[in-house]
């Protein structure tokens, strides 16, 4: 009994020093991590996107707010989400375009806007919270590149 207790020992050991060392080299080398390729990323990106946020999980009435929105290669967005004027900053993190901000509506209501989208450099989709007539919901976003 007191082999097996050793040896389980040893295997858990052993076990936790190579897990460490992995996430030794996976933090050197994180994608979440920038660098220069992630302007370029970020560059291959700028342009007009298009397309809309469904709110998912509704029961009688599924909101839809239009998207239409500029990537700007300085790392800035601009657009309007439904009818709100909306803008913040874009960076990359990993493999996703991450969208933030705010969205302004013509009574003046500011609302935060969080886009996270995975996806290449013509389709970009992912989920977030959106705002459906007064209402904040789970929503899907999926966008199309136009320019």
């Amino acid at each position: 009994m007191t082999r097996i207790a050793l040896r389980l020992g040893v295997v858990l050991l052993v076990g936790s020093l190579v897990g460490c060392a992995s996430h030794a080299s996976r933090t050197a080398g994180d994608a979440d991590s920038p660098s220069a390729s992630v302007s370029d990323q970020l560059r291959s990106l700028a342009g007009r996107w298009q397309g809309v946020m469904a709110e998912t999980g509704a029961f009688y009435y599924q909101g839809l707010l239009r998207l239409d929105l500029t990537v700007h290669p300085d790392g800035t967005w601009s657009g309007t989400i439904g009818n709100a004027r909306a803008g913040g900053t874009a960076s990359m993190r990993g493999n996703r375009l991450v969208l933030s901000g705010t969205a302004r509506s013509s009574t003046g209501q500011q609302d935060p806007v969080y886009f996270a989208l995975t996806g290449d450099d013509a389709q970009r989709w992912g989920e977030t919270l959106g705002r459906f007539g007064g209402r904040e919901e789970r929503a899907s976003v999926s966008l199309e590149k136009t320019s």
